[in-house]
């Protein structure tokens, strides 16, 4: 079998000209035509590649090599040219190991063709993944590095520096802490693939910061709203049940909970339960505070978070909080009762599995030093031991007939008027909508009376829809309408 130095060789020994072309379509590769500065970016790439040449040599050398005496790898390049890739290096503080995975994470990303040689070598000799890791697809002919490869461009054959090196690895990377890079294997750490995430891959390339919320692996999104308090019709003892939230971020902002002086021993995390039928308002309220108070808001999904296998559910849940963690958001939970819902008794493992995720989230949701809204249909759907901890509980009803008007009117479009006020009186006293009902009513009715080139809503009009929203609001028993007699005078 030929060696695959002998491969690398003649890679080497190519003439001046091709050498110096390949060169020129190399570097035209590291480059991003984006406007952005991937000087760092390119240098680090020409570091990864010399690494790897070195110890790619250096695995199949004949001369056997004390520890200690392995060929001299190069420093890791400066990163000062103020590109998104030398902000992330000077921002984390990245150590020698972090950068090799970077690099790695990168290559394997958008620059394969620097990972090549693992290709060659792994395609001439059998041997090569116990030293080196990494995953060989046989079919695409590509190479998807691990933990492992990191190690092995780092120590060589120098027993001591793979301790070292793998020491700072299970003390934790600070990368892997701050999800740019994810190790998703369910074995051995240094076996799993390194896989960068996909908006720092953009940030390097486009200079387009992450957001809290980026990556696939993070179950939850941003949720923005421009609304205001002005936006919403709520019951006067709603608004005045809510206060308590605006002065809690108040006080997070104004620095209640911190330095070693305060007068207090308070926690910082404030938790708030919104509870009452859908189509209350409670994630637009949510929405609102956020956007009325300047905080980002981040939706929970909760199908990325709950998992019916051991463990995994806990995990999902660990990203969350601690990407959020001291970044002065809102976290909101829809649906919350599915993650914070009574205990039950233990009649099998499945009952005893289920009580320790709520007692798990009971420890944790209490360590977050932000702002948690819970939202559930019912407030007696929660644990118990839960409610204890929750600061403010708001029942989110549904409006009275006064708000009732109100939101008809609130959703009523420019130009267009009911037939009478009696209709106006009759629909507000006879169904007792949620905010929700009343503008998907409103809006098909603002869109039949563009169709139809007209602008009074009559009771006709309104009939279909008003069937729709019974039976969604109320069950299928309870479409029928409500005898509408206009007024003859």
């Amino acid at each position: 079998m030929k060696s695959p130095i002998s491969l690398m060789e003649k890679h080497q020994q190519e003439s001046p000209i091709k050498a110096k072309g390949r060169e020129k379509t190399e570097k035209t590769d590291f480059l991003f035509q984006s406007g952005i500065n991937h000087t760092a970016l390119n240098d680090e790439m020409k570091w990864l590649q010399q690494l790897i040449d070195i110890r790619c040599r250096e695995l199949f050398s004949e001369e056997i090599t004390e520890a200690g005496t392995d060929h001299k790898i190069p420093e890791p390049p400066k990163a000062d040219d103020g590109s998104p890739y030398s902000i992330t290096v000077q921002t984390h503080q990245l150590t020698a190991i972090d950068r090799v995975i970077l690099a790695l994470g990168i290559a394997s990303s958008h620059y394969p063709s620097i990972l090549k040689t693992f290709v060659q070598i792994e395609e001439s000799s059998n041997a090569f993944a116990i030293e080196a890791g990494g995953e060989y697809n046989k079919v695409s002919r590509s190479f998807k590095p691990t933990f492992q490869t990191a190690l092995f461009l780092l120590a060589g054959k120098d027993l001591s520096l793979w301790s070292y090196y793998s020491e700072q690895l299970i003390t934790g990377s600070v990368l892997l802490q701050n999800d740019i890079v994810y190790n998703r294997s369910s074995t051995e750490f240094i076996h799993g693939k390194i896989e960068l995430d996909t908006a720092y891959l953009n940030y390097f390339l486009s200079g387009k910061k992450p957001q809290l919320d980026h990556g696939s692996y993070f179950p939850g999104k941003l949720y923005q709203s421009d609304l205001t308090m002005d936006d919403i019709i709520l019951e006067h003892t709603v608004r005045e049940q809510i206060k308590p939230i605006g002065h809690y971020i108040k006080a997070l902002e104004n620095g209640f909970f911190q330095g070693k002086g305060k007068e207090h021993s308070f926690k910082p995390g404030f938790i708030a339960l919104f509870y009452g039928a859908p189509g209350t308002g409670k994630t637009m309220l949510a929405g609102i505070l956020a956007n009325t108070y300047g905080i980002d808001m981040y939706h929970v999904d909760l199908s990325q978070v709950v998992s019916k296998y051991i463990g995994e559910t806990e995990k999902n849940l660990e990203v969350l909080f601690n990407r959020l963690q001291g970044k002065n958001c809102m976290l909101f939970f829809d649906e919350a009762d599915a993650l914070f819902g009574k205990r039950s008794d233990v009649k099998d493992a499945h009952d005893r599995y289920a009580n320790q995720e709520v007692s798990y989230l009971l420890q944790r949701i209490e360590k977050f030093d932000g702002l948690t809204i819970l939202a559930s249909n019912f407030e007696n759907n929660m644990d118990d031991a839960f409610k204890r901890r929750i600061d403010v509980s708001i029942n989110v009803i549904r409006p009275s007939e006064t708000t009732r008007e109100n939101l008809w009117k609130h959703y009523l479009p420019k130009n267009v008027t009911f037939e009478s006020d009696d209709l106006l009186k009759h629909i507000t006293k006879e169904y007792s909508y949620t905010g929700a009902n009343i503008r998907n009513i409103m809006k098909n009715a603002a869109i039949a009376l563009h169709d139809l080139n007209e602008t009074i809503i009559t009771h006709s009009l309104l009939s279909p829809y008003l069937m729709i929203e019974n039976e969604k609001a109320f069950g299928k028993n309870q479409s029928r309408l409500s005898p509408f007699v206009r007024n003859s005078g």
